[in-house]
C-alpha cells in the first residue's frame, strides 16, 4: 500500500486556500479533503509494516507530548523548475522542524528506509502535467504574479495522520489510518 504521514490543515486555513485555488484556471486543483502538509512520504509498503508505523507514531507522539505547531501559510512557489508540475503555498512554524524530525525517526524505528531529502514543508494546491503548454505556463504567471503574496495567520495544527493513498485517474483519494493528537 502506497502510504505517508500528514499535518492536518487548521480549519480556518482551508476555506482561504480553496478560495485561492477558484482562481487558479490551469493544472489539476489538489481537492480540499486532500489538502495537508506531508511530513513523511513512506511510498510501497506492506499493510504488517504501516501498523508498525502507527504503532511508532503513538508511542513517539505521546512522550514526552509533541505540542501542536502554530502553522504560518505564506507564498506561493513552483516545484519543477521550467517545466512546473507542482502549485505549492510554503508553510512556516517554529514546531514543524522538531515534528518532522520526530516523525521521520518513528518510521525507521518501524523498519521503513527513507531516503533523505531535504525538508521543504508546503501544502501542494495543484499538479501541472508534463505536457504544460506556453499558454497555460503564461497564464500560472499571471495567477502568480497576483497572488504570489499569498498569507495566512498561524493557526493551531494539532493532528497528525497516517493515510494509505490509492492513485485513480481523477485524482488520489486518501484514506486514514490512524490519527494522533499533538497535546504537548
Amino acid at each position: 500500500m502506497r502510504v505517508f504521514v500528514a499535518l492536518e490543515l487548521p480549519e480556518p486555513l482551508v476555506a482561504p486556500i480553496t478560495r485561492l485555488q477558484a482562481g487558479l484556471t490551469v493544472g489539476r486543483i489538489v481537492p480540499e479533503d486532500n489538502l495537508h502538509l506531508t511530513l513523511a512520504f513512506l511510498g510501497e509498503i506492506g499493510e504488517p509494516q504501516a501498523w508498525a508505523v502507527a504503532e511508532a507514531l503513538a508511542e513517539a507522539l505521546a512522550a514526552p507530548a509533541q505540542p501542536a505547531v502554530a502553522l504560518t501559510l505564506r507564498g506561493l512557489d513552483l516545484f519543477g523548475g521550467r517545466r512546473p508540475n507542482v502549485l505549492f503555498v510554503s508553510a512556516h512554524g517554529p514546531g514543524l522542524a522538531p515534528l518532522h524530525d520526530k516523525v521521520l525517526h518513528a518510521v525507521r524505528a518501524a523498519g521503513v528506509e527513507l531516503p533523505r531529502t531535504r525538508f521543504r514543508p508546503h501544502v501542494t494546491l495543484a499538479r501541472f502535467g508534463r505536457d504544460i503548454t506556453a499558454k497555460d505556463q503564461a497564464r500560472l504567471g499571471e495567477f502568480l504574479a497576483l497572488n504570489g503574496a499569498f498569507s495566512l495567520p498561524a493557526e493551531r495544527a494539532d493532528t497528525v495522520t497516517l493515510y494509505r493513498s490509492h492513485l485513480r485517474e481523477a485524482g488520489a483519494v486518501h484514506d486514514p489510518l490512524a490519527q494522533f493528537r499533538l497535546t504537548g
